[in-house]
């Protein structure tokens, strides 16, 4: 001990969100920042359920892992919580721990398949910043939200974001910070499409025409190697409106060997590469067949619906946001693909009684999971179910159900989508047991 409010503890391992734990008699320890192996001085910072949660303080012995981050901004940053950590140091991590939350549930997997990796900066299409006024010190601040704070963490550069010029947030802020309703812009939400970069500034009232152009005259400049558009979202439902260009292109990305087109609003992977390596395992794994009915449940704005409609004839693709539905049923109509889009809220049990009776299934939910749809793929007795999730404990739930009704898991496999963090994307291919392999 060091000193009442300080100690040095042994890490010996990491919970599920990355965190170092240690042990001192009966008492257990959380430390951010803080590996496997490392001896560490902490400050104690309060206790949480029977758990000490504690900040690092320094390293007195480094872990062979550990490796120094890329960001400036780490160590105030919220954003990526495992930069500390080596790369294949990552990706291993999250395997064991999609095997452990496997394990707990008692689940058997028949066969593990390699990881899916893709360059691990750079890659993240989709993010959201905060723009914050100061009265007090009469200045704009933009960046992401300082880690278990509401304050925002000035940023020039996101190295996990591409590298367009576009993307450089010191001239951004000292842009926004001329202008006269500079107190009006909340965020900036970055959506980079495979043909464009578009840049949506949400905004409490709406900006002078002035502080429009001094806007676009700023995106003028920044705009060489991108396609860069700029929109203002006013909130309240309404529509965002584009300022720059005159005529801003249609933004797409490619999922296979198609484009696939993307609004604003859309909910997209954020990692383009694992993103298409995903689809392509997907349908390896599910070998869609001409004559196959195939339920696509939590479909989106189409990220597996499109590729199945394109190799078989009856795809229902079901997701709750009607704007997403509306443009994937236009986008299999303008491409004559036997697609039916439903608009449907899969958090209700009986939703999916009057479909026609699938021979596979596709879900991808939320972090929640999909628990109100277990007892529907139970009684279906559905002949192969391909499970992607985002979160390790509730796909291991489910798959718990599952498993209990008769289903084995044939294949599984985490896909890192966000490297640097301690999320994991998980695919899980299951077949019910009368009727596979014969």
């Amino acid at each position: 001990m060091v000193t009442a409010k300080t100690l040095q503890l042994n890490i010996d391992n990491m919970t599920s969100d990355g965190q170092g734990v240690a042990r001192l008699g009966r008492d257990v320890y959380f430390v951010p920042g803080a590996l496997p192996g490392e001896q560490v001085t902490v400050r104690l910072d309060g206790r949480r359920k029977k758990v000490w949660m504690t900040r690092l303080v320094s390293i007195e012995q480094p872990a062979a892992d550990r490796v120094i981050p890329d960001c400036p901004h780490y160590q105030r940053c919220g954003g990526c919580d495992l930069q500390h950590l080596a790369y294949p140091a990552q990706v291993n991590f999250k395997q064991q721990r999609v095997e452990r939350e496997f394990s707990r549930q008692g689940l058997v997997v028949l066969e593990w398949a390699p990881p899916i990796t893709a360059e691990p900066w750079g890659y993240r299409r989709k993010a959201r910043l905060g723009v914050r006024f100061s009265k007090d010190k009469q200045r704009n601040f933009l960046g992401f939200r300082e880690a278990a704070s509401e304050h925002l963490t000035n940023i020039d550069r996101c190295p996990v974001l591409p590298a367009f010029p576009a993307l450089d947030w010191m001239r951004w802020r000292d842009g926004i910070s001329t202008l006269q309703g500079r107190d009006r812009i909340t965020q900036i939400e970055v959506v980079a499409a495979d043909n464009a970069l578009a840049l949506v500034f949400r905004i409490l009232k709406p900006l002078s025409l002035a502080d429009q152009q001094s806007l676009c005259s700023l995106a003028e400049s920044l705009s060489a190697d991108a396609s860069l558009q700029l929109w203002l979202n006013p909130g309240r439902d309404e529509p965002s409106v584009c300022i720059f260009p005159q005529q801003p292109v249609e933004l797409v990305h490619f999922v296979d060997e198609q484009p696939l087109k993307m609004q604003l609003s859309d909910f997209f992977q954020v990692n383009g590469p694992v993103n298409r390596a995903m689809v392509q395992q997907a349908l390896a794994w599910l070998q869609p067949q001409k004559e196959d009915v195939i339920w696509d449940l939590f479909a989106g704005h189409g990220n597996f619906s499109m590729p199945l409609a394109r190799r078989c004839q009856h795809v229902s693709a079901v997701e709750v946001q009607a704007d997403m539905v509306s443009s994937l049923q236009r986008q299999a109509e303008s491409l004559a693909l036997s697609l039916h889009a439903i608009e449907a809220d899969l958090s209700n049990s009986g939703v999916l009684a009057h479909l026609p009776a699938p021979d596979k299934v596709l879900l991808d939910p939320p972090r929640a999971g999909a628990a109100a749809l277990m007892q529907e793929l139970n009684a279906r007795k559905v002949s192969q179910v391909l499970y992607v999730s985002c979160d390790a404990a509730t796909l291991a739930r489910d798959l718990s159900t599952l498993a209990a009704a008769g289903y084995q898991i044939e294949k599984a496999g985490i896909m890192d989508m966000f490297p640097q963090t301690h999320h994991v994307e998980t695919m899980v291919l299951l077949s019910y047991r009368d009727k596979c392999r014969g």
